[in-house]
């Protein structure tokens, strides 16, 4: 969480693990590579430090696995983790596809909270931190309209709306359980840019009775499992997916299991993407099935 081992969500990385995630994946005909990372030590002691520590070796792992012709799945605490994710993809033409109840677009200077994890998106298309983001090789930040944020139904303060309606990041918002917006036709938009994209998945994204075990207090109205599974299997049809991750899975928080087995069956579907297509090194052409189209359903 953040370069913090001892906050609770920090636990949900290795629940999934005790869940039989590894089993999950190698029952698709997947070989399993688990790397952990953590910040380690001598880090300074304030959370933007502590998160590029993890951050930097994260961007490794994530490089190696790629030049394998591997599929990294981050099991994170925090969304920071989406920094070193994006960072450790090859260059060339890699989306974002954000999924998540918050904008995660807060900057120092709009945020009221300080959270660091909330300007986590902020950061990968350049708008804050620049030196933090410098330090992981110079690379240039992801255009805005290279990004789709889904799922949206908080954004504070209202700063952090009005900086979203100014950029161009096509966003679907989310209400009532319900998409306010063609996620179909914002994907089709940006698989005219860019040839893969990096699936960024919050717990947080779907509604509190799916999934209470997160970090910030549940969001109600957000996704059913059945939509976030059409969501990514839209996302699949269209783009190659680079990397992804889910973050904030927190068991202490968690009722019945439940965010835990939504989370299991998203990286199952993961899975069974990467046996479907294989894996290719990065900037390959794009596998699925071209023009198919996928609409997420309108009931929560």
């Amino acid at each position: 969480m953040a370069g913090d081992a001892s906050h609770p969500a920090a636990e949900g990385p290795g629940r999934y693990v005790q869940a039989g995630v590894e089993r999950l994946l190698a029952g698709k005909g997947l070989m399993v590579h688990r790397q952990r990372v953590e910040a380690g030590s001598g880090v300074r002691p304030d959370v933007p430090s502590a998160s590029r520590a993890v951050n930097q070796r994260l961007q490794v792992a994530v490089r190696s696995a790629i030049r394998a012709a591997r599929l990294p799945i981050v099991l994170a605490g925090s969304c920071d983790a989406g920094i070193g994710v994006v960072a450790g993809l090859e260059l060339g033409h890699c989306g974002i596809v954000w999924i998540d109840a918050h904008g995660d677009f807060n900057t120092p200077e709009s945020s009221t909270s300080g959270f660091f994890p909330g300007m986590s998106l902020a950061i990968v298309t350049g708008h804050c931190y620049r030196e933090l983001w410098a330090s992981f090789g110079n690379r240039p930040p992801v255009p805005e309209d290279w990004v789709v944020l889904a799922g949206v139904r908080s954004l504070s303060p209202p700063e952090e709306a009005r900086r979203l309606q100014d950029s161009a990041i096509r966003v679907v918002p989310w209400k009532q359980g319900r998409p306010q917006g063609d996620i179909a036709s914002a994907l089709d938009r940006l698989a005219g840019r860019v040839d893969e994209v990096y699936l960024h998945i919050d717990n947080d994204a779907f509604d509190p009775q799916t999934a209470p075990g997160i970090v910030d207090e549940p969001v109600p109205g957000g996704l059913s499992l059945a939509q976030m599974e059409e969501v990514v299997r839209a996302v699949t049809t269209r783009l190659r997916i680079a990397a992804a991750t889910i973050a904030t899975y927190t068991p202490a928080s968690d009722q019945q299991d439940r965010t835990l087995m939504a989370g299991l069956r998203i990286i199952e579907l993961l899975g069974e993407y990467a046996a479907s297509v294989g894996r290719r090194p990065s900037g390959t052409a794009r596998p699925g099935p071209a023009g198919t189209r996928v609409r997420p359903s309108d009931r929560p």
